[in-house]
């Protein structure tokens, strides 16, 4: 019966019912299908149909009466310049991570939103605040779904109660174990993991794990040090927990500076970590190996003829100052793309079961870690 393939179905159910009223072939009062009887005239689920007619009723073509049905309302042709909501694919995202790269998260989305006959809005969030009110407004101005980058462990009871309501929601970069949503992720433990084995494969013993976020607080810094830690075991090595620093810092704090802001902060615990042995370290993400980098050349330190370091992201603001390091690239455009089909899954194909995607990583080797030199 239909012929665009890229509309999704409850789309192409809508426009067709649409057409109907506005050729006065359905007249107003006339009573559509039920839910069950268009799945099968139309050969969808019932939750095709559903959504078909929420849309119907959302547009002010249809009403609907409880135990009775669904029933066109006299329609009234809307001024052309009027502005639609559906079709529309919200991505709330903070201001923190439009940095290079991290754009990707974007460009991504939009590859397949676009191509499946959608739009994307994008919402830059600067504080937990605006985060919550785009949370709240986003769905009731009838936007179809969200993709969300959260900025902490926070609106978990704004966020249950959309998944219980069934509104589309995809969550990226973290996840909450507590709340079954579904989230696309890099493999933060895989990350970790390659990191102490590539420090390791050049003869490092004494590796220190560094974050400015507390363990407990972001589920990227404790996965990341989880790999860091199995893959200590795994290799022979104890896990000192000494050599592992966690709430360095507020990250909102310094997370908005350059690269090359101060890191007088970071001088006790290097100085600490250096009198215990250490020659390696792996940093929580790039930007904290960067003030890490520049505390160590202040210091006097030799990198990596003396300590070797890594980081997690592979972010081109560090070829913009020239710090050629060693990190662990996550994909952020397929992290992008494949929250974007989840949603649309959501959307079409009704899909309600917790999806869980972890999206593959690289170890970038450049010039910031070395072969010990301690023996």
């Amino acid at each position: 019966m239909f012929k665009d393939e890229k509309k999704p179905l409850y789309m192409k159910i809508f426009e067709y019912y649409e057409q109907k009223i506005k050729n006065k072939e359905l007249l107003p009062n006339d009573q559509l299908p039920t839910e069950m009887e268009m799945a099968k005239m139309f050969g969808v689920s019932r939750i095709t149909t559903k959504r078909a007619l929420e849309e119907l009723e959302r547009e002010g073509l249809i009403y609907r009466k409880r135990g009775r049905g669904s029933f066109v309302l006299e329609y009234q042709q809307k001024k052309t310049n009027e502005p639609g909501r559906k079709n529309v694919i919200s991505m709330i995202v903070p201001v923190s991570s439009m940095w290079g790269r991290n754009i990707d998260y974007v460009r991504g989305a939009t590859s397949v939103i676009e191509q499946r006959g959608y739009y994307l809005t994008l919402h830059i969030t600067e504080d937990e605040k605006h985060e919550r009110e785009l949370l709240m407004s986003i769905p009731k101005e009838g936007i179809s779904g969200i993709i969300y980058y959260p900025i902490s462990r926070s609106h978990f009871d704004l966020l249950y109660a959309m998944h219980l309501t069934g509104y589309p929601l995809v969550i990226i970069d973290k996840h909450f174990e507590s709340l079954p949503i579904s989230y696309v992720i890099c493999d933060n433990f895989g990350g970790g993991y390659q990191s102490v084995t590539h420090l390791v494969d050049l003869g490092h013993k004494n590796i220190a794990y560094v974050a400015c976020s507390t363990i407990e607080s972001v589920s990227t810094v404790r996965e990341r040090f989880f790999g860091y830690c199995s893959a200590l075991v795994e290799h022979g090595l104890q896990i000192d927990l000494n050599l592992a620093v966690f709430g360095l810092a507020d990250q909102k704090k310094y997370i908005a500076q350059s690269c090359t802001c101060k890191t007088d902060f970071l001088n006790p615990v290097l100085e600490e970590l250096l009198k215990k042995g250490v020659t390696g370290i792996v940093a929580e993400n790039d930007y904290i190996a960067v003030w890490i980098q520049n505390a160590l050349l202040d210091m006097g330190i030799k990198i990596p003829k003396e300590v070797s370091l890594v980081g997690f992201d592979n972010l081109d603001v560090l070829e913009e100052v020239g710090v050629l390091l060693t990190t662990v690239e996550q994909n952020f455009y397929e992290i992008g793309k494949t929250a974007a089909e989840i949603i649309i899954e959501m959307l079409e194909g009704g899909q309600k079961q917790q999806v869980k995607k972890i999206i593959p990583v690289k170890l970038i080797v450049k010039e910031s870690t070395g072969p010990c030199k301690v023996v």
